[in-house]
């Protein structure tokens, strides 16, 4: 048996042909993996006559976690927000994880941590009244 030019062509033609279609059955097969559940939500304290009201809702992104704040009024044009060790009551300065800050009553950041981690006791969100008044908070919930 001798190998002729246009047989390796061949083979390489049914190679590429076999590779597209595991391509294609592995994006399939993704796009099947279990949608991540509802979101888990709740509502933020207004601190200080703030008059700020609203909800922190988490949604599972593939182990970690997107936060998203709503806050009202929306008119507020930043206010910052960070997830903090500790509770509203005695919270601790340093931020865990910083958000993106509420900007006309929305924020929305992807945080390195599971919902889970998040949940598991210890932290709160807090929101700042703003970038020139960090020391005056806003609203705040203990993440439980």
């Amino acid at each position: 048996m001798h190998d002729t030019a246009q047989d390796r062509i061949g083979l390489v033609g049914a190679l590429t042909r076999l590779l597209a279609i595991a391509a294609s059955v592995a994006i399939a097969l993704s796009a099947c993996q279990p949608a991540a559940g509802p979101p888990r939500t709740i509502t933020l304290q207004t601190l200080n006559d703030s008059g700020v009201r609203g909800t922190v809702s988490f949604r599972d992104v593939g182990g970690r976690t997107q936060v998203e704040v709503h806050v009202e009024p929306g008119g507020h044009p930043d206010m910052p927000a960070h997830v903090h060790p500790g509770t509203c009551d005695d919270l601790t300065p340093q931020p865990k994880f910083p958000l993106e800050n509420v900007r006309n009553g929305v924020s929305v950041t992807v945080v390195p941590a599971s919902i889970d981690e998040l949940f598991a006791g210890g932290l709160a969100v807090n929101i700042h009244k703003s970038n020139d008044d960090l020391k005056t908070y806003t609203a705040c919930v203990d993440i439980q």
